[in-house]
């Protein structure tokens, strides 16, 4: 009996299992799963040694005053570089004074390119009105790139943000008196550039380039004495070498015996074999113009000279 149980069951146990081997197994649900999107395109920009080059006789008679530089960003690709710390390089090519700022404008539609910002109470550390001190210049600006209704911008604070590319031997025009200069009229600056943009018409006003002063350019040179008065520009310094320093490390041209408190010129290892000989031997007692930016080093103004092109031997 027991032995017939057994056959049963064992009967019973393979009918199922043969049973479920005939039936198809129900496969797990298959989901589609979320799309993968490409993200935008990230777009390293063009380094400025591979932008259009201007004509060659231009590029030969340029000096940037503060040497040249392998950091410079196109003003065309400012907007990838917002909230970030660079020197932008550009063609100004119209400029807006609002009464409360200027706006320096690299592109001729504003509304979209790159701009640069000197508020009103920033207008009187410029020798001119700088709607007509930049408009049409070769510049470079740096600054913190900012985001306005959609464009980039700089807001420039200090001479010394914006850089003019110069003509070797080209002096710099300046009547600054600064210091005693009346207070602007215009009202203080405000935060934001103006919502209404100006009219075409205020435009071609504001736009149109003050007529040349080829006298005043060929003529204006500044005292070394008067160096000072000048710093954060680019200049034409005249003067005399008394005096000059070889550390090794750099040479120092000295126009005053008090060489720690007056204007100099200073010129560093990687120049120095572009020279007909040793900067410190051969502009030792030399009348001399220097062309460059004048900065403030420890309370003396001095101008870095990259290329013997920068100083001019007077007879």
């Amino acid at each position: 009996m027991r032995h017939a149980l057994s056959t049963t069951l064992l009967l019973c146990l393979t009918l199922v299992i043969t049973a479920c081997q005939s039936e198809p197994a129900t496969p797990y649900p298959t989901y589609t799963p979320y799309p993968t999107y490409t993200p935008y395109p990230t777009n390293t920009p063009e380094p400025v040694s591979r932008r259009k080059e201007l004509p060659s006789e231009v590029v030969e008679n340029l000096v940037w005053p503060n040497g040249p530089r392998d950091d410079v960003i196109p003003v065309e690709d400012a907007a990838a570089f917002i909230n970030e710390p660079i020197i932008v390089e550009g063609t100004i090519l119209r400029t807006h004074n609002s009464g409360n700022a200027v706006f320096l404008n690299f592109s001729q539609d504003y509304k979209t390119g790159f701009t640069a910002v000197i508020f009103a109470d920033d207008w009187l550390k410029f020798p001119t009105a700088p709607e007509t001190l930049f408009y049409g210049k070769l510049v470079r600006v740096e600054g913190l790139v900012e985001e306005y209704q959609g464009t980039p911008e700089i807001i420039i604070k200090d001479p010394w943000q914006i850089e003019v590319a110069l003509t070797l031997g080209q002096p710099v025009v300046s009547d600054c008196s600064c210091q005693n200069t009346p207070a602007a009229t215009a009202p203080p600056p405000s935060v934001e550039a103006p919502e209404v943009p100006p009219t075409e018409t205020d435009i071609a006003d504001t736009f149109a380039p003050p007529p040349p002063d080829t006298a005043a350019v060929s003529e204006a040179v500044i005292p070394w004495q008067q160096a000072t008065e000048f710093v954060g520009q680019s200049a034409t310094v005249e003067g005399q070498v008394v005096g000059t320093y070889n550390s090794g490390k750099v040479i120092f041209l000295n126009f005053d015996q008090d060489y720690q408190n007056s204007f100099k010129v200073v010129i560093f290892p990687d120049a120095w074999e572009l020279f007909p000989d040793l900067p410190d031997n051969y502009y030792r007692d030399k009348s001399v113009r220097v062309t460059g930016q004048i900065k403030l080093y420890q309370t003396s103004p001095q101008i870095i000279v990259d290329h013997p092109d920068q100083i001019e031997i007077m007879e």
